[in-house]
């Protein structure tokens, strides 16, 4: 038996699971809320105690009836892509980590200048920004994302270089993605000059072993994982050249892997390294946070699956909603004067399926490829009503994937193939 150990640090939970390669399936799974602190631009971590939350999960795991301590042969951590742990001489953390979602990016991009114009203010880089403007760089002598962190704080050698796996890095705006290196000349153009880069290391690549110091036993191999969406592509099956993914999550992803990347790429539309080491062409949309709104006002406290009875029993008698994913914005259909909350809510979904759909054709035709076919995963697509709707706004083949830990089975999966000694995936 053969058991490798994903850890999945997500925008609200952080999953732990073991994989068994045998049956190729997960055999224990545990998880906790990820903790964020609130603050004027929309949340902040802790990395120290997110570590912490991570050991406890994970000596929860190792105590299952199911998972073989002595049987770990490979862990590997994955983590929500924008979030950059700032770090000392020491390898100590320094300041606190600004949420991939809140606007601390969003207030710092301004103030890097016009060549920053096209990059997406989530990325790390700006988070880097608002850090040094708000003083908060301290003894900070470089960084690195929230899952290597994680990663990293399990190695037995206390003085390994700091590591950034290329899936990570193509969410800092610093990577080069065609070259594949990281831009020498970025942090110094920001003012940033005082950082030191991190080490780029590929994903599914070994780092070093356990210290046997926390809870894992010494000497299990610590595998570089990538951002959520990715490992969840790959756990998906989602590998070669063309397949497109499609993530339900609090921003819904969407990409399509890509021998080589376009010469010219949309406004909205951004690229980076697959965690197999393609090329990606990817745009999300903010359909999660749409759907948490309008849920939160036309459900609250209300169970899922009542709001999924009204909303199946209403699909046929409503229009989709008109979605502008870049202005963040949904203008109802006509609908009746005594509209029930269900046909609201149905109308929402459809416009949000109307919209996965052209973004759908947007990525083929820059990747210079007619798309038949495409995975579908995420919490929602486990009700019956959203994967009709789903399939409904489009003439392609929705594959749909019911395990709803795709991302975590992904994760675990790349310390799998890390550890095998293969440059791809089987």
């Amino acid at each position: 038996m053969r058991l490798f150990l994903g850890v999945d640090i997500g925008t609200t939970r952080t999953k732990v699971g073991c994989y068994d390669a045998a049956n190729r399936t997960l055999v224990a799974l545990y998880c906790a809320p990820t903790e964020a602190e609130d603050d004027q631009w929309g949340g902040r971590r802790d990395a120290g105690r997110l570590t912490a939350a991570v050991s406890d999960l994970l000596a929860r795991l190792l105590a299952d009836p199911a998972v073989r301590p002595g049987a770990v042969a490979g862990i590997a951590v994955g983590s929500v892509g924008e979030e950059v742990v700032l770090l000392d001489d020491a390898g100590a953390v320094t300041s606190p980590v600004p949420a991939w979602f809140a606007g601390h990016g969003r207030e710092a991009k301004p103030h890097a200048g016009p060549d920053w114009a096209g990059v997406d203010d989530t990325f790390s880089v700006f988070k880097l920004l608002w850090l040094r403007r708000a003083g908060l760089l301290g003894a900070a002598r470089t960084f690195t994302s929230l899952a290597d962190f994680v990663a990293r704080d399990l190695l037995a050698d206390p003085a390994a270089p700091v590591f950034l796996n290329i899936s990570h890095a193509s969410r800092t705006g610093l990577l080069d993605v065609r070259a594949g290196t990281l831009d020498e000349g970025a942090l110094p153009s920001l003012g940033l000059g005082g950082l030191r880069l991190p080490v780029l290391a590929g994903s599914a690549t070994v780092v070093g072993l356990t210290s046997g110091a926390g809870v894992l036993p010494a000497g299990v191999p610590v595998v570089t994982g990538g951002h959520d969406h990715m490992c969840g592509a790959f756990g998906a099956g989602v590998r070669k050249p063309g397949d497109v993914y499609v993530s339900a999550g609090t921003s819904e992803a969407q990409l399509m892997l890509v021998d080589a990347l376009p010469e010219r790429v949309d406004a909205g539309i951004d690229v980076g390294v697959f965690v197999t080491g393609l090329r990606y062409v990817h745009r999300a949309t903010p359909s999660g946070r749409f759907y948490q709104a309008w849920r939160r006002m036309l459900y609250d406290g209300q169970p899922d699956d009542l709001m999924w009875s009204e909303v199946a029993a209403a699909l046929d008698s409503v229009a989709p909603a008109d979605i502008d994913a870049d202005a963040r914005t949904v203008r109802p259909p006509d609908l009746p004067m005594d509209v029930t909350r269900g046909q609201a809510m149905a109308a929402l979904l459809k416009g949000l399926a109307v919209e996965a759909d052209a973004v759908t054709t947007r990525l083929g035709a820059l990747g210079g490829t007619r798309i038949a076919d495409v995975t579908v995963a995420g919490v929602a697509a486990g009700w019956e009503p959203w994967r009709r709707l789903r399939q409904d706004a489009t003439s392609r083949h929705l594959h749909f994937v019911t395990e709803p830990e795709a991302t975590v089975l992904g994760v675990a999966a790349l310390a799998e193939l890390g550890c095998s000694g293969r440059t791809s995936p089987a």
